[in-house]
């Protein structure tokens, strides 16, 4: 009910906004008429999502998102099936109990509004990454949390820019990257996920591809590295986030010295 009294004032400001106009400007494409009436509208718009949620739409920054893969079977969403709520800081700022998403083939963050409705479609931005600090992602058993990694933010950053999932920030880093490929199945565009891990003990961030690859990156501590592993029957390629991170806590326990 709520979604249709929101309509239905927007529809109203609009009629509003012409009735109450005798005389259109007279420039030659009426833009500067259309522009105002525009900026009533989004103000309008504004102080209801204030109403509602109890702060500005400000992070709300970006363009329509349209649901491109809606005839695919492997869609390009992370856990598209699975319950979540979001939190995003963005400019400083934390906004709670957030509809998010993120699409892992555009490497985008999708905001949806419940309350903005149009044809029986809740309406989805795909928002601009520069002021995104963070965004987390709360599932029933798991929390992401995400950052806008780049070699211009950090120049010391040795991987493609895009948004990373931060699994383990300590001296030690470890980030995922959730990506999708695109292929054609019968015609139809479909969606391969893969994510892949990637390690930092101080030398730039490397990509876990085997055991012994992850063991050297230890150098001077690989030994007492394997032994962990193998105590804790840790297979490297299948192992989880949590794993690889308690690994790397570890490491940093011992000391980080090389020989």
């Amino acid at each position: 009910m709520r979604k249709k009294i929101i309509a239905g004032l927007l529809l109203l400001i609009s009629f509003e906004g012409f009735s109450q106009t005798n005389h259109l400007p007279l420039n030659d494409d009426n833009s500067d008429f259309f522009v105002r009436t525009e900026k009533e509208q989004l103000k309008y718009l504004d102080s209801l999502y204030v109403a509602e949620t109890g702060y500005g739409s400000d992070f709300i920054n970006g363009r329509d998102y349209i649901q491109y893969y809606f005839r695919s079977d492997q869609k390009p969403i992370l856990h598209y099936d699975r319950e979540r709520t979001a939190s995003l800081i963005y400019r400083g700022r934390i906004y709670n109990n957030l509809v998010l998403q993120y699409d892992t083939y555009s490497d985008k963050v999708i905001y949806s509004d419940n309350s903005m409705v149009y044809n029986d479609i809740v309406r989805q931005v795909s928002l601009n990454n520069d002021n995104i600090n963070r965004f987390i992602l709360y599932f029933d058993n798991d929390t992401l949390t995400f950052r806008y990694f780049s070699d211009k933010s950090d120049p010391a950053f040795n991987l493609e820019d895009g948004f990373y999932e931060v699994v383990y920030d300590g001296t030690c880093k470890y980030l995922v990257r959730h990506k999708s490929t695109k292929y054609k199945l019968h015609g139809v565009d479909e969606y391969s996920y893969k994510p892949s891990g990637y390690v930092s003990v101080g030398d730039g961030f490397v990509r876990i591809t085997s055991r012994k690859q992850f063991v050297n990156l230890f150098s001077g501590k690989s030994e007492e590295i394997n032994r962990i592993i193998a105590e804790k029957r840790i297979k490297i390629r299948m192992a989880d986030k949590h794993q690889i991170a308690d690994i790397l806590r570890f490491y940093e326990s011992i000391g980080t010295g090389r020989r």
